[in-house]
């Protein structure tokens, strides 16, 4: 019988398929580390029971920040992996109290998975990982108990898939305009859109790095990107669109590394490493930290979000004009 623990490891499989996995940074193609295994093979090491490896702490940490940090698909897929990693521990309860109890073990189990879930998202995004794993288990061992001692055995009579189904993607995007003139002054969105750009192109130019910039440009002129990575254009920029006969758009953030190291970040936010440490040990860290081998990281994009600047949404040719007004002041 196909039970939650099946569904989700079916799901995670569909998701990761045979390739190489990172769970450094989420992404194979730009990790320090070359050599990645199949989930399978990396699923086989883990061991989150009471005997926890530092290698093993370490993935859970990696792989909890990208189910944070990611947007809603990738966040989606990370957090499954990280409710699979815990399956192999909760099958043997799962099948102790279905024997002592005698209980649906499949009921057990949704109910443990729905226990994790619980613990996992009314967690504060600070917890400790070692913390919110432990915090995530005593959850599912609470419902499961819950279960057992209510005295039913039904099984109920909805599918456990409801807990993995794929959810609705939102455009929640709360980026605003910042510019020089106040963008409450500006009521065109297609003026408001030019001068962000021209801003941006500004600053560019005067950091010199422009020629990184319009290598950017011409890989997108090209079409040379995944089109799932594009920002959604909004009815104000169709015409744009139209008239270019692509999604230029990008995001500023796409100009800047992904990720950069643990010191400098604890540095933008005014810590010394030893500093930022020990915060990350106690949970009180602004950022979210991922592990390469014995190395740190952090996500720009996080850091972005820390310090409230505005990843923001521009177009090459504003960004471009913006620069050209620099060049011939």
């Amino acid at each position: 019988m196909r039970d939650i623990f099946t569904l989700i490891s079916e799901r995670v499989q569909l998701d990761c398929g045979g390739e190489p996995i990172c769970t450094h940074v989420g992404d194979a193609q730009v990790c320090a580390i070359k050599n990645h295994p199949t989930y399978q093979a990396l699923r086989k090491k883990v061991r989150l029971g009471r005997t926890k490896s530092v290698a093993s702490l370490r993935l859970w940490e990696s792989v909890g920040t990208l189910a944070r940090e990611g947007n809603q698909q990738e966040g989606e897929k990370w957090l499954m992996i990280l409710l699979d990693l815990l399956t192999p521990y909760f099958g043997g309860w799962s099948k102790e109290f279905a024997r002592k109890w005698h209980h649906e073990v499949s009921d057990i189990r949704s109910a443990m998975i729905e226990g994790a879930l619980e613990a996992w998202f009314s967690a504060a995004g600070d917890m400790p990982p070692k913390k919110l794993l432990d915090a995530m288990k005593t959850r599912a061992f609470t419902c499961a108990r819950g279960l057992v001692e209510a005295g039913s055995s039904e099984t109920c009579a909805a599918s456990s898939e409801y807990l993995i189904a794929d959810a609705v993607c939102e455009e929640d995007s709360t980026l605003r305009a910042s510019a020089i003139i106040e963008a409450s002054t500006v009521q065109d969105p297609d003026t408001d859109e030019r001068i962000r750009g021209e801003r941006a192109g500004a600053l560019l130019q005067r950091m010199g790095a422009m020629s990184h910039v319009k290598i950017l440009h011409a890989k997108l002129r090209s079409g040379c990107r995944d089109e799932s990575d594009a920002p959604t254009v909004t009815p104000a920029q169709m015409g744009r669109s139209w008239v270019d006969g692509k999604n230029l758009y990008y995001r500023f953030s796409d100009l800047l590394p992904q990720h950069i190291g643990f010191s400098k970040a604890a540095s933008i936010v005014g810590l010394s490493e030893s500093q930022a440490s020990k915060m990350a040990g106690k949970g009180s860290l602004s950022f979210r930290v991922l592990w390469i081998g014995n190395s740190r990281v952090v996500s720009v994009k996080s850091l972005m979000r820390i310090l409230g600047i505005q990843d923001s949404i521009v177009h090459p040719d504003d960004v471009e004009n913006g620069a050209s007004h620099v060049g011939e002041g």
